[in-house]
């Protein structure tokens, strides 16, 4: 791979997160020895992030952790901006550079010996009488749930057009394989390679057991429609976005039109995340 032209790079950094200020100050001082402008935006870790502005770049540095590389994600979709997700956080499953390699690891991004990971987002939206009334992307997941955890919601899920399933249950998680590792997985949802194109569609605790994950064709269109009930429903997602919603809402997933685009960690493999990240160290059977 051929060296990269860099001249700006924004750094957005997780204000909550303990020493940012110092890496930040760091990384842009690092990028003035080199001869590139950058440009610091701290993060409140709130909805708002979502609606700043961020000014055109040729790279982005995320500091915090696996949440604030979702907001950037987010913040950067449709721009064909790459993404250095470092972890200041405490799990860093997409974060995963650490703050030891930042200099290392961009170092190699712009001497063209490291690639850019290309990750499939979600496209959600909801209708209501027959009209748009919310609609956003998402990279890890979309949830939509009761709630109040003390009564199950109903749900009508369709695939494709066919229906598949009338619900009860705490909720529903639709999720890419980047989030197969997130909320998904801890409702019992598979573990997907992220480099892999497939939706999941994971009930949460359904009232019937014979009810289990599906994955299905990054192409399918995924409807739910929210029917008659006696309990309040929201639609989450990547945790960041809530949205109420009302009896006959129609909640639409399909692939996202944008991706998420992430500098390469060469010395971070899909099962050697897995390991550490998950305590697999002792072997599959620990």
């Amino acid at each position: 791979m051929a060296e990269r032209h860099i001249s700006k790079v924004v750094v957005l950094a997780n204000s909550s997160k303990h020493d940012v200020g110092r890496v930040a100050a760091r990384i842009t001082a690092c990028l003035t020895e080199m001869g590139i402008d950058s440009k610091v935006i701290m993060l409140s870790s709130s909805l708002e992030d979502l609606s700043i502005d961020v000014p055109a770049c040729d790279l982005a540095i995320s500091l915090g952790g696996d949440g604030t590389v979702l907001a950037c994600a987010v913040m950067l979709r449709g721009r064909g901006v790459p993404i250095l997700a470092v972890n200041m956080g405490t799990f860093g499953y997409i974060a995963e550079t650490s703050v030891d390699e930042i200099e290392k690891v961009l170092g190699e991004y712009m001497d063209g010996k490291t690639g850019v990971l290309s990750r499939m987002m979600l496209d959600v939206s909801v209708s209501r009488k027959g009209k748009e009334v919310f609609s956003t992307c998402s990279l890890n997941d979309v949830t939509v749930s009761a709630v109040s955890h003390a009564r199950m919601a109903k749900l009508d899920l369709f695939v494709d057009g066919i229906l598949a399933a009338n619900l009860r249950a705490d909720g529903m998680i639709m999720a890419t394989p980047t989030g197969s590792t997130a909320y998904s997985l801890s409702a019992g949802g598979p573990i997907i390679d992220a480099s892999l194109e497939a939706i999941i569609i994971n009930p949460i605790c359904p009232f019937t057991m014979s009810v289990r994950p599906l994955v299905v064709n990054r192409d399918s269109e995924i409807k739910l429609l929210i029917p008659r009930q006696n309990t309040e429903m929201s639609l989450t997602c990547d945790g960041h976005q809530v949205f109420n919603l009302l009896e006959g809402d129609e909640i639409s997933v399909r692939q996202g039109k944008d991706r998420a685009l992430f500098v390469e960690n060469p010395r971070r493999r899909f099962i050697e995340v897995l390991r550490d990240k998950l305590a697999w160290a002792g072997g599959f059977n620990a």
